[in-house]
């Protein structure tokens, strides 16, 4: 919640029930386990870093990934087996 309460001065004290409704984990490899999805939405350095080829094999599929400041190699993700949607980019024709 500190990120929250930095940014938004929003607390658990302050907004009753927050973590009833907020899960939160503690690396982004545990956050993506089995999800469908995952979105990127910073254009923070240790994003471009992360094992996505870990995070694809833990994920349920298909597995979606949104990059949404584009900082991300779309082919390479591609080739892993995501299905990559990025801001302002048009949808590869291959995968209609």
């Amino acid at each position: 919640f500190m990120e929250l309460s930095y940014t938004l001065q929003v607390t658990p004290e302050s907004m009753p029930g927050l973590d009833d409704n907020l899960i939160t984990s503690p690396d982004p490899y545990s956050a993506a386990e089995g999800s469908h999805a995952i979105a990127i939405l910073t254009e923070w350095d240790e994003f471009k870093t992360l094992d996505y080829q870990r995070i694809y094999n833990s994920m349920s599929k298909p597995a979606f990934l949104f990059d949404g400041r584009n900082i991300l190699d779309h082919a390479a993700l591609r080739e892993i087996g995501f299905e990559v949607y990025a801001i302002g980019k048009p949808v590869p024709s291959k995968m209609f």
